[in-house]
């Protein structure tokens, strides 16, 4: 859709809404600022967002980093880049470019802290778990290969988290935080059970409570398949007791990432590996249409403080260095994504 906004032309999706816009618009000037005015297609249209066929790969990555993306790669953690990786409104690439460069700092341990939504009990990143003490995709590869601890891994599905922070709280004991990224998304990953083909039990979906179905989860599809999601949940089923009406499955809709991020989290607590687990939401701070799923899972939960959320914004103004490199690097990160 061409579409001209203060006297300058766009070619952007439709249906955006303003806030998807504005975060679209922003990226986009700064895409044509400092790489290219050119538009690349899909399926026959043009957009500003795509870049052009020829342009090389990682456009919108920050480039000091370029190199140890290159070698994760090449490691157990390597990660699998999204069909739009190459997108400039990449969330995929907006996470790495927002936590690598922080990460690999020095200075890490001091700033991480800072930010709202850090395990209280944080103390050190651990070097010597992950891709040095991170990665992204992260889906407990680590812990057990082939359908992962969910069982519901595979080239095509399964549950993972944006970014993976493996950490030694203040007793020295090794714990995970995982954190969920959203850039201009106007919603979480809807239910993949309820929209499947093969489903033949929706009315499952609309009609049982969420007591209902933890009592007999063979009314889920996810269940029918084999997937633990449900497995883990009648295992901390108090921790989902907050009055809140939601008619049918919560799950069904926007809150469905979320659930099945914690259940990451439960059941990688449960091997043992890892003392604590803990579950984030990072999203951009222009992007409030996120807000609605995340207090109603607020509510469902008592506001457990098994997950808490916060803004690109929050990690940015966390960041009180010196170091001349991390300081490029968050000037970079303000000019592109902070407006």
């Amino acid at each position: 859709m061409k579409k001209t906004i203060n006297g300058e032309q766009y070619y952007l999706p439709s249906n955006l809404t303003s806030e998807q816009e504005a975060i679209y618009i922003h990226i986009i000037d700064w895409k044509r600022k400092n790489i290219t005015t050119e538009r690349g297609m899909y399926k026959g249209h043009e957009y500003d967002a795509i870049f052009p066929d020829e342009t090389s790969f990682p456009a919108m990555m920050y480039k000091p980093i370029i190199p140890l993306v290159e070698e994760m790669q090449q490691s157990n953690f390597a990660y699998k880049p999204h069909k739009f990786a190459y997108h400039a409104v990449s969330s995929q690439t907006a996470c790495i470019n927002l936590f690598m460069p922080l990460l690999l700092s020095k200075d890490v341990d001091r700033i991480i802290p800072l930010i709202p939504g850090c395990p209280s009990d944080f103390n050190r990143i651990a070097r010597d778990k992950l891709f040095h003490g991170f990665c992204f995709e992260y889906w407990g590869q680590d812990i057990k290969q082939g359908a992962g601890v969910l069982n519901d891994h595979s080239k095509r599905a399964g549950t993972d988290a944006d970014v993976a922070i493996a950490f030694y709280n203040r007793e020295n004991q090794l714990c995970l935080w995982l954190i969920e990224h959203k850039l201009s998304e106007k919603e979480f990953t809807v239910c993949g059970a309820y929209k499947s083909k093969a489903n033949k039990y929706k009315d499952n979906c609309t009609q049982c409570n969420l007591m209902s179905i933890a009592k007999d989860p063979q009314k889920c599809y996810y269940h029918m398949i084999g997937y633990k999601y449900w497995d883990t949940l009648k295992k901390n089923l108090d921790r989902f007791q907050g009055s809140i009406e939601i008619k049918g499955c919560p799950f069904n809709d926007g809150l469905n990432q979320l659930w099945r991020n914690q259940m990451l989290a439960f059941t990688l607590q449960e091997t043992g590996i890892y003392s604590t687990v803990t579950f984030s939401v990072c999203h951009h701070a222009k992007n409030t249409m996120l807000d609605r799923s995340i207090n109603k899972y607020k509510t469902l939960t008592n506001e457990d403080r098994m997950f808490s959320y916060f803004s690109n914004y929050d990690v940015v103004n966390a960041v009180n260095t010196n170091d001349p490199e991390l300081q490029k690097w968050l000037l970079w990160y303000k000019n592109l994504y902070c407006f």
